[in-house]
């Protein structure tokens, strides 16, 4: 059985670690500012901005919390600062759960004769499931909160609470939306064994929790910009649509037909019910996955496989009829997971909602184990089916994933700063377009510009709607929208812009030199650049 285990965790680990650097073609704004606070971290113990050894890092559109940042530092040591190192850490934690779901199912289901085959059937379809690969191979904050909350069930499992505990409270450390969930799923472990717990021994474990939520607490007040943003309770109608609205039934505010029908709350509650039930759609668990932000999502492929339409079934079945307990446990972690998400102004998010891959998989693995235990003729068509599905979904993700979603990874920021790099010494400015966002955290990523020199440099503008701020010079390097007519005169100065920015038909001008063209690969041309 160790064996076997150690070929699906293995299985995992190649799935995850293959082409780890080129797939996503591509790399987000997060991803490089992970990176480059590690590595400013390494060699000044200070993050982007000049702050000594950070907790919470302030980067572009949010203040993060940089437990993540901290475990990218050895990697960046070892391999240096590249996209492999930077992803390095969310790819083993990755790994590293399918372990802990094996162990998670053999505690939660003590099933003398099917226990171990079920767990087996659980690491196995966490190893190759979609959502579960595609969040490892990116440097997504989120995956390194499962890997803690998987971590910190399994030791409360097994009594070893205060140890629980800290890993529990280091979610809150990993990513934001472990503040609401991790408190949910301790809750649920402790509602669901509150037999079997001793209450004295819970005293320092909660104390520990709270000692680490507490600089977090007494910050949040300086972060909830962020908050304020993201809330879908700060999208509220406009008095214009609601006077359309009750027009149309000849109500008016404060009438009974208005409290019925018509508040701001029901409004809210009905799109809280949207988001919520999107979540459990066919179409995001097997057709599309995260439809609104491709970066979340395979394309043409939802997060679970088509075969586990059944085995979700199968198991719901399953462990209504012999396990009701642990069927409601997991019922209540998929409500956890998924509330982060559904208080959002998201219609639907795949990250935010990542914890909710664990009980989905351990209900699919049940039916599938049920299904193969009653019926063990159909263990070869289901490994035909289920190599398949695999091979399938491979294929999706390594080629026409970058053709389709290249332009949503930034695919072009790479060689856009590697053709910079090249000719930027014969210039005196560099004048590069903001129009995709924040390019300077492309800039520092890929020259591996100095920390040290950055702090000092950089010319940094907050914002008070909400985001952080944003970048917009450091040494000769200058971001904004380009405005051509009236900056082509600017003598030495490199461009790097879009097609409208730096139009065509206005480059063939003495004095001019063209640089090159940066496309996404179906031809699109994403940057240009031109030298003056």
């Amino acid at each position: 059985m160790k064996s076997k285990l150690f070929l699906i965790v293995l299985l995992g680990l190649v799935l995850r670690l293959g082409l780890l650097s080129v797939r996503p073609l591509g790399f987000t704004w997060d991803e490089a500012a992970l990176g480059y606070n590690a590595y400013s971290l390494l060699l000044t113990a200070k993050d982007e901005h000049g702050q000594l050894f950070s907790l919470i890092f302030k980067s572009f559109g949010d203040y993060k919390p940089g437990l993540y940042i901290y475990y990218a530092v050895l990697p960046i040591k070892i391999f240096g600062l590249n996209e492999f190192s930077t992803r390095l850490p969310s790819a083993i934690f990755g790994s590293l759960s399918i372990l802990l779901i094996y162990i998670l199912s053999s505690e939660l289901l003590k099933i003398k004769n099917l226990k171990l085959k079920i767990s087996l059937y659980c690491s196995l379809l966490l190893a190759i499931n979609p959502w579960a690969i595609h969040f490892s191979r990116g440097a997504w904050e989120a995956n390194l909160s499962l890997f803690l909350t998987l971590l910190g069930a399994v030791l409360f499992l097994r009594n070893k609470y205060l140890l629980s505990s800290l890993f529990f409270g280091l979610t809150f450390w990993s990513y934001q939306g472990a503040k609401l969930f991790t408190p949910s799923i301790i809750l649920i472990l402790l509602i669901f064994n509150i037999k079997l717990i001793n209450i004295k021994k819970l005293v320092y474990p909660l104390i520990l929790i709270f000692l680490l939520l507490l600089p977090i607490l007494i910050n949040l007040k300086s972060q909830s910009g962020r908050l304020q943003v993201f809330s879908v309770f700060s999208y509220r109608r406009s008095p214009e649509y609601v006077s359309q609205i009750l027009a149309q039934d000849n109500s008016r505010i404060g009438s009974p037909v208005y409290y019925l029908f018509h508040t701001e709350a029901f409004d809210q509650f009905r799109g809280i019910a949207q988001r919520f039930l999107n979540h459990l759609s066919p179409r995001y668990l097997f057709i599309d996955g995260d439809w609104s932000n491709p970066r979340h999502s395979i394309v043409y492929h939802g997060y679970f496989y088509y075969f586990e339409a059944l085995t979700l079934v199968l198991g719901i079945i399953f462990l209504v009829r012999f396990y009701p307990r642990v069927f409601w446990l997991l019922v209540f972690w998929i409500i956890a997971a998924i509330t982060p998400s559904a208080l959002s102004r998201d219609i639907i998010s795949g990250v935010r909602s990542l914890p909710e891959v664990i009980p989905l998989t351990i209900i699919s693995a049940c039916g599938l184990g049920f299904l193969l235990t009653k019926f063990s003729f159909l263990k070869i068509p289901a490994a035909a089916i289920i190599t398949f599905s695999l091979v399938y979904f491979s294929d999706l993700y390594l080629y026409h994933n970058s053709y389709f979603y290249a332009k949503d990874w930034l695919s072009i920021y790479q060689p856009a700063v590697a053709l910079m790099n090249k000719f930027e010494s014969n210039y005196d400015r560099v004048y590069y377009s903001d129009q995709l966002g924040q390019p300077y955290i492309f800039v520092l990523f890929y020259s591996q510009y100095p920390p040290g020199l950055f702090q000092q440099q950089a010319k940094f503008i907050t914002n008070s709607g909400g985001d952080v701020g944003r970048v917009t010079s450091f040494g000769k390097y200058q971001f904004g929208p380009v405005y051509w007519p009236s900056m082509r005169g600017q003598p030495k100065t490199l461009f790097i812009g879009g097609q409208y920015e730096l139009p065509e038909n206005d480059l063939n001008q003495p004095g001019l030199l063209r640089l090159g063209d940066i496309k996404y690969p179906n031809g699109e041309l994403g940057f240009r650049l031109v030298g003056t």
